[in-house]
């Protein structure tokens, strides 16, 4: 049995399209558990409308989409999970196209796969993962290549409830994706499908426009996540642990530059040039940081 969870804050203008589109995707005998994370707005008015055909779980104060989800998970009666966001749409075999992955395989953990961003106001569309980052989970989806970026998305995955629990769940902080992705490439077994399952809504409330913000706090979690398992040399090498926090180092001052805080774009390019030492590319930017000009990308 599959169960759906949805986490909803202040999500009016987008539930019920959300709604619709995950019951036309649900199998049969499957549920579907919305989680009200303390909204203030017409949200329950929408669910209202949605009786009898989901379950509505109310925290009384918002706790964030990691921790909704943990108290939709609580309530699950399902083998296998899923989830969507509230402003997000589940496209045609958004649960059957992994629910067949995880039944040929018995041994399987979690199975992800991909999605179309969407940007309001526009017909622009993208895949949520590029070309040559899905190239590169299509042969393996491990430690590695999570630490290049939060390719592990609720909204595009079914885990088994219990690898699910055994995991701790999601994080009660932001950018809890990432650290959920990360934590499940080096604890359970995981398989990605490069097929869209979902459409991502990008606007202007999504934590991904605000920019410097979002690079930091991907930068921290990257940070913990490194510090709270010693044994990660042991799946990845140190080297490339290293890369990865130079990377995003360089990445958050490339945003401080366009925030004109050179200071802090220099401290960020020194970190990132003792963790990869012999990146030309992240000395070039800091010598021309030092040398008063603006570094390019």
């Amino acid at each position: 049995m599959l169960s759906v969870v949805v986490p909803a804050h202040d999500a009016a203008p987008y539930l019920a399209a959300a709604l619709d589109s995950v019951l036309a995707e649900l199998p049969a005998g499957g549920e579907v558990i919305v989680v009200d994370d303390a909204s203030r707005d017409a949200t329950p008015e929408v669910l209202a409308r949605y009786a009898g055909r989901v379950r509505v779980v109310r925290n009384e104060s918002a706790g964030g989409p990691g921790r909704a989800r943990n108290a939709g998970v609580a309530q699950a009666r399902g083998d296998v999970l899923g989830f969507l966001d509230a402003d997000d749409l589940a496209l045609p075999g958004r649960f059957t196209k992994l629910l067949e992955v995880l039944d040929a395989d018995p041994t399987l953990d979690l199975a992800f796969a991909n999605g179309i961003k969407i940007y309001e106001g526009s017909d622009r569309t993208r895949p949520v993962i590029r070309r040559a980052y899905a190239r590169r989970l299509r042969r393996r989806a491990g430690v590695s290549e999570m630490l290049l970026g939060s390719w592990l998305y609720p909204q595009a995955l079914c885990v088994r409830t219990e690898a699910f629990r055994r995991l701790g769940g999601f994080a009660a902080e932001p950018v809890e994706d990432w650290d959920f992705g990360l934590r499940a490439a080096l604890r359970l077994k995981v398989r990605f499908v490069d097929v869209p399952v979902f459409a991502y809504r990008q606007h202007p409330g999504s934590l991904t426009t605000k920019r410097l913000e979002f690079i930091h706090l991907m930068l921290g979690l990257l940070e913990r996540f490194v510090a709270s398992n010693p044994d990660l040399p042991r799946h990845v090498p140190q080297a490339e642990i290293d890369r990865a926090l130079a990377r995003y180092e360089a990445r958050a001052a490339q945003q401080h530059v366009r925030n004109d805080d050179r200071d802090g774009a220099r401290a960020l390019l020194r970190r990132a040039v003792a963790h990869d030492p012999w990146s030309l590319r992240y000395r070039w930017r800091l010598t021309k940081l030092q040398l008063g000009l603006r570094p390019t990308a």
